[in-house]
């Protein structure tokens, strides 16, 4: 079989995020048969329609594509119009993962590549231009182009290296090869993205939002602390359990005798305790480390037992704002803020589908977490494949 190693490289916006709009592809490496061609994209002003021909005829002339994390550089030709779904795929991230026994969570190039007593990767790219906030396209090229042919053959040896152990481990080519393969179609699934309701979200984030502001009332009929946060914990279990919160003022301490402010009261930051009565018992064994508080965390309060009739109304009331908060920081808003932030396109959700994060191998899915929208939240998923059923 013929291999062919890729890298490539990006502006830096979001980590190089491939669906953030505002990133560009500035090159594209690839090693094989020992020879390295480097392509610009949108690295120099000249027209690179030429440079994406030959891309894909090299992508059409190999059996395997080989990267470290390929999932990502795949991203990248797509997006740029390189097509390889009937590619073999040797994501050398992947093999380490598998080959560490789920122990190694994304392990990276470099320590992938010391691991095995081949070198390192060149650090000047990192440390003197990204870490200083120097986008790429602002990294001279011969320092760019020297930095991305040393990825290639860092990955090429990487993969020589697992092939190796593999030799000694063959009741894993299967597992691998099949881990291999499932990450074209988890590419096309983040690639293609989730459809997501963007302003009936933020509708339904405002409107929980005032509920909210109402449950945040009723818990005021309760104490007579003016600037209780019923989001601290401290705040939380002073309240419930009793205790002591610090509470900070500001006492007058005069006037301003010269410059702009001559004449306005001064004023000093001080703190007094705030004392609250103990309305519900606390579990036994859920103190916290810092002493007189008590834990306040949703599995802790469903398990509370009060007895008055006060304790169990300020549980109730507590327990569904946790309930709002949540469903609005995390989902309603939380998504849209997601979306602006990644600067996504046309309202979709490009969620990462994670094959080297769990010990068991399992798949998970973060930014966002998909695995956790519960029934409400998939309403905000419209699908674009004709009427919802």
């Amino acid at each position: 079989m013929s291999y062919l190693t890729l890298d490539v490289e990006t502006t830096i916006s979001n980590n190089g995020n491939p669906f953030d709009k505002t990133n560009k592809l500035c090159m594209v490496g690839m090693l094989s048969q020992d020879e390295v061609i480097i392509e610009d994209i949108e690295f120099s002003v000249e027209p690179y329609r030429e440079s994406l021909d030959r891309i894909q005829l090299a992508v059409d002339k190999c059996d395997v594509l080989v990267g470290f994390n390929i999932k990502f550089d795949l991203h990248w030709l797509k997006r740029y119009g390189i097509t390889f779904d009937k590619k073999r795929i040797w994501d050398c991230q992947l093999v380490q993962y598998i080959l560490s026994n789920q122990e190694n969570a994304y392990p990276s190039l470099n320590a992938t590549a010391e691991y095995y007593g081949l070198g390192s990767k060149l650090d000047e790219v990192k440390e003197n231009y990204w870490k200083n906030g120097i986008d790429t396209t602002e990294v001279p090229e011969e320092i760019l182009s020297e930095y991305l042919q040393r990825d290639l053959e860092l990955t090429e040896k990487v993969m020589v290296k697992q092939m190796e152990e593999l030799s000694k481990r063959p009741h894993l080519r299967k597992l691998i090869a099949l881990h291999n393969q499932d990450l074209l179609v988890l590419q096309a699934m983040e690639y293609n993205g989730m459809q997501y309701d963007y302003d009936k979200s933020i509708v339904l984030g405002d409107e929980l939002d005032e509920a909210i502001s109402k449950l945040n009332k009723k818990l005021y009929d309760f104490h007579t602390y003016d600037d209780f946060n019923p989001n601290s914990g401290e705040h939380l279990s002073a309240f419930l359990y009793g205790g002591i919160v610090k509470e900070r003022f500001q006492r007058p301490i005069g006037h301003y005798k010269t410059g702009v402010r001559t004449g306005e009261v001064k004023y000093r930051w001080e703190e007094q305790d705030k004392e609250f009565l103990r309305r519900i018992n606390p579990l036994p064994n859920s103190e916290l480390k810092k002493e007189g508080f008590f834990s306040t965390n949703e599995e802790t309060l469903r398990k509370l037992t009060p007895r008055s009739e006060e304790g169990k109304d300020i549980l109730r009331i507590i327990l569904a704002r946790a309930t709002m908060q949540k469903r609005m920081t995390t989902y309603y808003h939380g998504v849209p803020q997601l979306i602006d932030e990644m600067h996504w396109a046309n309202g979709l959700i490009h969620g990462q589908l994670n094959q080297c994060r769990t010990k068991t191998g399992r798949l998970s899915s973060s930014k966002p977490n998909l695995q956790n929208f519960d029934g409400e939240i998939k309403s905000l998923f419209p699908t674009r494949y004709g009427e919802q059923i």
